[in-house]
């Protein structure tokens, strides 16, 4: 009976006393320390991420990938990169160059012939078409071949238009 007595006087005090600056001292003592404000506003408009940039990274990466003999991590990574361009020369041939590094030749065909597709004078799947023929043991095609003989193109007197070798071309 005496605490509910109490607790009617706490009520009927809670009302009167609540602007009071003690209680609120008090309520706070007791509930603890407030959580900071966080501040939200609004991001200012992004512009979208650039998707060749993304396949470049993930082609980088990949290169890297297969220099360190991850071949599972350049699949990986180059698989991706083909779902954002399906028709990326750089891509499908390094695709092709792992699958000649574990062994898969009817793969490592099928991703250059691919990329011969999106490109027919790009020297360098031209080059390990070649290379993949001769770790299979037989002969590059002779369309490979000649292809390979044609002279390669400059660019205004410049450098050839390819100079710099897909990872584990020729090697």
């Amino acid at each position: 009976m005496r605490q509910l007595l109490v607790a009617s006087v706490a009520c009927a005090l809670l009302v009167p006393l609540s602007g009071c600056a003690t209680l609120k001292q008090l309520a706070s003592a007791l509930m603890g320390p407030k959580p900071a404000q966080t501040e939200i506003r609004a991001l200012a408009a992004l512009p979208p991420p650039d998707p060749a940039a993304a396949v470049d990274r993930l082609y980088g990466r990949a290169a890297e990938a297969i220099k360190a003999r991850d071949y599972a991590l350049a699949l990986e990574l180059l698989q991706l990169a083909a779902t954002r361009a399906p028709t990326d020369v750089r891509v499908l041939n390094a695709q092709g160059v792992v699958y000649d590094k574990l062994g898969r030749f009817d793969l490592s065909e099928r991703y250059y012939a691919r990329a011969l597709e999106a490109d027919p004078h790009s020297r360098i799947v031209l080059s390990n078409m070649a290379y993949s023929a001769r770790l299979q043991g037989r002969e590059p095609p002779t369309g490979v071949l000649q292809a390979l003989a044609e002279p390669q193109t400059t660019l205004a007197g410049g450098p050839p238009a390819e100079v710099v070798p897909m990872p584990g071309g020729g090697s």
